[in-house]
């Protein structure tokens, strides 16, 4: 293996950007924990994002892309490669016809302010929603009654051998909180949108309703990844609603605990390790299944 700084000098070319070895990972969470990726970028631009991961495959060193941070849950030991940071990626291109052109790494309230001010509804579901929308795309995040899967026409993106891909929102293959990009190694570098022209004052107080809604809720207070598992519709109950018939609202397991205002809510009080997270995951699960003989699926990814 070459050294370090020979890598990280490769890296920086690459991603037109310093990269950076012993990267803390907890900073780039919405948990704030995780332990340091052994080496971290952040590419300029998505032809930087490919020259990057052509440098990756030349080392043959391990990969994950990063966005918000939202979903993602590194191990308190780190990652054992480099993680890939869509920082930058932060374009959004108005088109005719209500499109937008957006890159991956534009978060989800930069888009829902773009939105309002160009007087374009459909996206205002999203308020408050942590993360990106590469990652937004990934997931098929879904809340308020909306998904991704709703608004997306087409996306751009990477396979692995670094080669441009259009896939359409057919080609996505969405379902529930489900999306071809988390069975097939495709990275998300732009997605076009499709939005409607709106009232902009109709926009701003749903957009209004909802942040007021989540601030309500106390979805700000700690940090946390959002819902913990995936709802089972089959069940015809929500994971949260299951999670606190098992009388687990407020129970903590080192520094972490289920939220009391939210009992799918998995919240860092301060003093947490991803330890803690995957301990009480595997509590909540056992509990819901020994009382509801339901498997519930967890909505946090765990790297690796």
């Amino acid at each position: 293996m070459p050294a370090q700084t020979v890598i990280l000098d490769a890296l920086s070319r690459a991603a037109q950007s310093p990269a950076q070895p012993d990267y803390p990972l907890a900073r780039e969470c919405s948990f704030r924990l995780g332990g340091p990726a052994q080496y971290f970028c952040a590419p300029q631009d998505p032809e930087a994002l490919r020259d990057t991961l052509a440098v990756i495959r030349d080392f043959g060193l391990k990969v994950i892309l990063l966005g918000g941070g939202a979903n993602l849950l590194f191990r308190d030991e780190g990652f054992p490669g480099v993680v890939i940071s869509t920082k930058h990626l932060t374009a959004i291109r108005a088109e005719a016809d209500s499109l937008l052109r957006v890159e991956a790494g534009v978060s989800n309230t930069a888009l829902t302010e773009f939105a309002l001010q160009n007087a374009l509804s459909g996206f205002e579901w999203a308020a408050g929603l942590p993360g990106t929308v590469g990652g937004g795309v990934f997931m098929n995040a879904k809340c308020y009654g909306s998904a991704f899967s709703e608004v997306v026409t087409r996306v751009t993106a990477l396979s692995s051998t670094g080669d441009w891909i259009q896939l359409s929102a057919e080609e996505c293959r969405f379902a529930y909180k489900s999306s071809v990009f988390q069975i097939q190694p495709y990275i998300i570098t732009e997605v076009l949108l499709h939005l409607a022209s709106g009232d902009r004052e109709m926009i701003c107080q749903r957009v209004g309703e909802i942040q007021a809604d989540r601030k309500n809720k106390g979805q700000f207070l700690f940090p946390s990844a959002g819902c913990a598992f995936k709802n089972n519709y089959a069940s015809g109950q929500s994971a949260g609603a299951l999670i606190e018939a098992c009388g687990l609202k407020g129970h903590q397991l080192g520094g972490v605990r289920v939220f009391e205002q939210h009992a799918n809510f998995i919240v860092n009080t301060g003093q947490g390790r991803t330890r803690d997270v995957i301990d009480l995951l595997k509590l909540i699960e056992q509990a819901v299944w020994e009382k509801h003989h339901i498997r519930l699926e967890p909505e946090i990814r765990v790297v690796p």
